[in-house]
């Protein structure tokens, strides 16, 4: 798992060079949220983060209304319904389906949340017969609009299994840290304070995971564009004669 964590890269972002992305958003949310404050401002730097298309159609009440802290501290009810906590965002956020709604949580209480995206889902859960099947920890499926995955929130397993991906998050940080396995955070983690040194959270194991995930698509799209190649060499006008 720290090999895992270690490895996460999304645009600018790696171990090498702190997260710098991973921090700024987790600092700029978080702090929001103890304030009461999250908005649209927040709203639109996590969708340029993940390259959302469409960040003109979101829209949310200024501030968003979900209480995530009692006096600087995660509100006590978020672990026991964390599959509550993204139903009121998406009644709330217009433009954010069930990812990004996961990601606000992601990184406004890292202490008790995780995203859950296409590549998770596509690993852990239902809906790519290719990337799936290994470690299926979720019912939670994804579909193919286009050549876009998405995790549709008209599903029966929405948002239940949102609460389920949790559980396993945090069950895995409690493993980790029981076992004295260290999460290897990056120097600003820890003299910000944001991090105990060594300690997993559950948006650290998320990360990992993600990580996980996303070499496992990788070699699926290698695997499949060789098949293609292959299919297409055997086809008779491409026949040596």
């Amino acid at each position: 798992m720290p090999d895992l964590y270690r490895s996460y890269t999304w645009k600018g972002d790696t171990w090498e060079n702190g997260f710098p992305d991973l921090f700024r958003l987790e600092e700029m949310c978080s702090q929001a949220a103890m304030e009461y404050s999250l908005n649209k401002t927040h709203l639109i730097e996590i969708a340029l983060w993940g390259s959302l298309p469409n960040t003109k159609q979101i829209s949310c009440p200024d501030p968003i209304g979900i209480t995530l802290y009692n006096n600087h501290m995660p509100a006590v009810w978020l672990k026991k319904e964390p599959e509550n906590a993204v139903c009121i965002l998406g009644c709330q956020v217009r433009g954010f389906g069930p990812t990004y709604c996961s990601k606000i949580l992601h990184f406004a209480v890292p202490e008790i949340f995780g995203a859950i995206d296409t590549r998770l889902v596509r690993v852990f859960g239902k809906g790519d017969s290719q990337c799936g099947g290994h470690y299926q920890l979720l019912e939670l499926s994804v579909s193919l609009s286009g050549k876009r995955w998405q995790i549709s929130p008209s599903q029966e397993k929405w948002p239940g299994e949102y609460g389920t991906w949790i559980q396993i998050l945090n069950d895995i940080a409690g493993t980790l840290n029981g076992d004295g396995i260290s999460c290897p955070h990056p120097p600003q983690y820890l003299q910000s304070g944001r991090r105990e040194e060594g300690k997993w959270l559950p948006a650290d194991v998320e990360t990992a995971l993600f990580s996980y995930a996303s070499q496992v698509v990788k070699e699926s799209n290698i695997t499949a564009l060789s098949l293609a190649e292959q299919a297409h060499s055997n086809l008779p006008i491409f026949r040596k004669r």
